[in-house]
């Protein structure tokens, strides 16, 4: 008895594991994919920073930019995936936007005080502008695999 046991608690496991991962919701075959599209358009940023850039000056212009994009495509993402949702999934999102953007005042102001001019030199200003890039795309990202599943 105790040698089948432990076979079928191993093989149970398995089977367990390997049917919720094949239960995860499927995206819908027909939505574009907003994914794709959305880091198709933020390789040219990208690139702008990271191979076109020549002087630190370009460098920080670069990340502006690209921040810039990514605050608009946070607040397209947020706007489309609201547009998706009944009253209370509305009311869920809403209060997890509003935890999320408590994460992203703390997650900067944590970067903030660890990297300073004073712990990381003249490389501490592309840091806290790489993290909060970061932290942007993250979120898009996740709001677009949200959407992705209407």
């Amino acid at each position: 008895m105790i040698m089948l046991s432990s076979f079928i608690r191993p093989f149970a496991f398995l089977v367990i594991a390997l049917t919720s991962v094949a239960c995860q919701a499927i995206d819908n075959p027909d939505a574009p994919n907003y994914i794709e599209n959305f880091r198709a358009e933020a390789a040219s940023y990208e690139q702008a920073i990271y191979q076109e850039a020549q002087t630190t000056s370009d460098s920080v212009e670069a990340y502006r930019g690209y921040i810039a994009f990514l605050e608009e495509e946070l607040a397209a993402a947020t706007s489309a995936l609201e547009d998706e949702l009944s009253g209370s999934e509305g009311e869920a999102f809403a209060e997890s936007q509003r935890a999320w953007a408590a994460y992203q005042e703390a997650e900067k102001a944590f970067v903030s005080s660890v990297w300073t001019p004073q712990n990381f030199g003249s490389s501490s200003a592309f840091s806290r502008l790489s993290f909060y890039v970061d932290v942007l795309r993250s979120r898009i990202e996740l709001l677009l695999k949200y959407r992705m599943q209407f």
